[in-house]
């Protein structure tokens, strides 16, 4: 997995005559070797444009749709594990972050992207420090919400980092030491530390990452502690700021 950030389009929008929109899909699920995506996303246009975006870039994805927090619960509840989960934080029934740790407290384990209007950087950071692998917003130039959908297809994490980079991050001690071709033991991480960190970047909680790595709550703990420290942040928001800044590599 590498961490990437890049300059980015608007979501292509359908065309009249052209593939079918989002509630189209909603009453025929498309049979498919693909990754199996959630949006959650009350607009329909929006629902149409992200679908049609999304089987560009992987004509084999099956999707699913909901249109408020408590329909994309149910689904999540009923239907089989999905490989991605793409959330508006504007909904008609959450306010906030509400959405986002919901979602998260039924899939904990499920990366999850912040697809989003906001582009405040306080709202960036709290998405990420609750758990969201990546924050993409809504308000890309033309062409980057396809790019950033397309580097998080690909096990990406995007993180606009123009939006972030006023930041505090004091990560002085881990750039002295950038590690070549993006290698994480090269910040004199452990094994475990690299496992650890590997984790904390897919937006996991320490809770998942005990079941994941068969490891004391405790002991992640004090795993956590050490990755911090070498990557020279305070927290999660601020290690994955700056695994993306120094382009940590990890197979």
């Amino acid at each position: 997995m590498t961490l990437q950030q890049t300059s980015m389009p608007a979501l292509s929008q359908p065309q009249p005559g052209s593939a079918p929109t989002a509630e189209a899909h909603q009453a025929v699920q498309v049979e498919g070797n693909g990754k199996r995506i959630l949006i959650i996303d009350d607009h329909p246009l929006m629902r149409g444009a992200l679908a049609e975006t999304l089987r560009h870039l992987d004509p084999d994805c099956r999707l699913q749709f909901a249109d408020s927090c408590a329909e994309a619960l149910r689904r999540l509840a009923m239907a089989d594990p999905c490989d991605l989960i793409l959330l508006d934080l504007r909904l008609p029934d959450s306010q906030g972050l509400d959405a986002l740790m919901a979602v998260r407290e039924v899939a904990p384990e499920t990366p999850l992207v912040v697809l989003s209007g906001e582009t405040a950087r306080e709202t960036i950071l709290e998405c990420i420090e609750y758990g969201a692998i990546g924050y993409v917003p809504k308000t890309l130039a033309s062409g980057g919400v396809s790019q950033a959908l397309r580097m998080v297809l690909s096990g990406h994490i995007y993180v606009p980092l123009d939006l972030i980079a006023t930041a505090q991050v004091s990560s002085s001690a881990a750039k002295a030491r950038r590690p070549r071709h993006g290698d994480p033991y090269e910040l004199g991480l452990t094994q475990r530390q690299v496992d650890v960190l590997k984790l904390i970047l897919q937006g996991l909680p320490n809770k998942v990452i005990c079941r994941k790595l068969d490891l004391a709550e405790g002991t992640v703990k004090v795993h956590v502690a050490g990755v911090l420290r070498s990557l020279g942040v305070n927290n999660r928001t601020q290690a994955v700021v700056v695994a993306n800044q120094l382009g940590l590599r990890f197979n």
